[in-house]
């Protein structure tokens, strides 16, 4: 598990750190010293930390921090790799360069990785697949393109991705589409469940399905 808080020790070097898991599991595996420094230096290679072995925490930025507590994670081999927000401590700019990192060092790895965020367009460029969740429920499963498509409930419609949401009444089917009645104007869309006649109903609109037309007007005033 890597931590939000990247839980690192702050009396041991980045060797010691990533070597702990391999050191309390040496016995038990059958490694030798040299094996653990091997791995050590595999998993430091990987993170891009190579020749840091003997820093301490706080001579650490918070990016590289970041990157030993995931160095640490990786080292024992695990099976599937739990990340509870990693990268929330870090500014906005550092967030989206360990992005990158993070998705470079998950190929390479071969390793399952169930990564915990709120930030929308984290797990949307991350992910394989998400799981939308609300008050402890999961509430759709899929790709990012399926759910941000093609979403199964009003919260998850709005959660993913910037939306308006105007609510109007449903009229009637024409062909695939629901017409919804906006006061005096008519809204035509698809549904993503079955609506009565008069229902209430929520028009969920994204910005890039938006097309604007302009006319000139000719004329005397």
């Amino acid at each position: 598990m890597v931590f939000q808080n990247y839980a690192l020790w702050p009396h041991m070097t980045v060797f010691d750190n990533v070597a702990y898991g391999l050191k309390i599991r040496r016995r038990r595996l059958g490694l030798s010293k040299v094996d653990v420094e091997r791995r050590v230096r595999e998993v430091l290679e990987l993170v891009g930390l190579s020749g840091m072995e003997g820093r301490y925490p706080h001579q650490l930025s918070g990016g590289q921090q970041q990157r030993v507590a995931l160095a640490r994670a990786l080292a024992v081999e695990p099976r599937v790799l739990l990340l509870d927000e990693p990268l929330s401590s870090l500014d906005a700019k550092l967030r989206i360069r360990m992005r990158s990192e993070l998705k470079r060092i998950q190929r390479e790895a071969g390793i399952t990785m169930i990564y915990v965020t709120h930030d929308q367009e984290e797990a949307m460029s991350l992910a394989d697949r998400i799981a939308v969740m609300n008050a402890g429920k999961i509430l759709q499963i899929g790709t990012p393109e399926e759910n941000y498509r093609k979403p199964r409930n009003l919260f998850v419609a709005i959660f993913l991705g910037r939306t308006s949401a105007i609510t109007g009444k449903y009229i009637e089917m024409e062909g695939r589409y629901a017409k919804i009645s906006l006061g005096d104007q008519i809204l035509v869309g698809a549904p993503i469940e079955k609506l009565s006649q008069e229902e209430e109903a929520v028009a969920v609109i994204r910005p890039e399905d938006l097309e604007v037309w302009m006319k000139r007007i000719t004329g005397t005033y």
